[in-house]
């Protein structure tokens, strides 16, 4: 999107407010990023607190869902949310985003939990595979989260009845985690064998 289309959208009239405001697009990305990180940080550290208080420090389905949930709860919390969410996933997808800025953004509960993911992974999968799994994962979850953030903006549209059927948020949510854990904890598979058996 141009800066003058989210000109218009924000209903702004003077073409060089976005400019005077943020110095441009990335000024403006690090407006929203200023905004909504702590917020989702926050989320995050509250999952991993109760992880903890539960017990389930070394659980790798809930280190999973302390990784993933807190973009799928965020969605839910409105519109400005989901917007971001959607920002998230479109700047996730570009080319030239590279991992090293990315963890440069993530909060510390974010490294930890995934350091301890990357931990339980790399003995059966190998180093660069576990990160592999986790940056994959992650990046999907990021990226269907985006889709029901999409699809909750649309049920609000007056063509809503044509949307496909989605599960109430909860159902949604948990089928998301249930994905992920089974995603980031599949054997890897040792294609040179016939037949493809698993790896030992």
């Amino acid at each position: 999107m141009s800066l003058r289309e989210i000109r218009i959208a924000a209903g702004q009239r003077n073409s060089s407010a976005l400019q005077f405001h943020f110095g441009g697009r990335e000024g403006l990305l690090q407006a929203l990023a200023q905004r909504h990180l702590p917020r989702l940080a926050a989320i995050q550290d509250r999952l991993y607190a109760d992880l903890v208080a539960a017990g389930g420090r070394d659980d790798l389905g809930g280190l999973v869902e302390v990784l993933v949930r807190p973009q799928a709860d965020y969605v839910r919390l409105g519109s400005s949310e989901r917007a971001w969410i959607m920002v998230c996933a479109e700047q996730a997808a570009r080319p030239d985003v590279v991992l090293a800025d990315v963890l440069g953004n993530a909060p510390a509960t974010a490294l930890h939990v995934g350091a301890a993911i990357h931990e339980r992974l790399a003995p059966t999968l190998g180093p660069g595979l576990a990160i592999e799994r986790i940056v994959a994962v992650a990046t999907a979850c990021l990226h269907l989260s985006a889709d029901r953030a999409r699809a909750e903006d649309a049920l609000v549209l007056p063509a809503a009845a044509s949307i496909r059927p989605t599960l109430a948020f909860e159902a949604w949510r948990d089928n998301l985690l249930d994905m992920a854990v089974a995603a980031i904890s599949a054997p890897a598979r040792d294609r040179s064998a016939a037949g493809g058996a698993l790896r030992s």
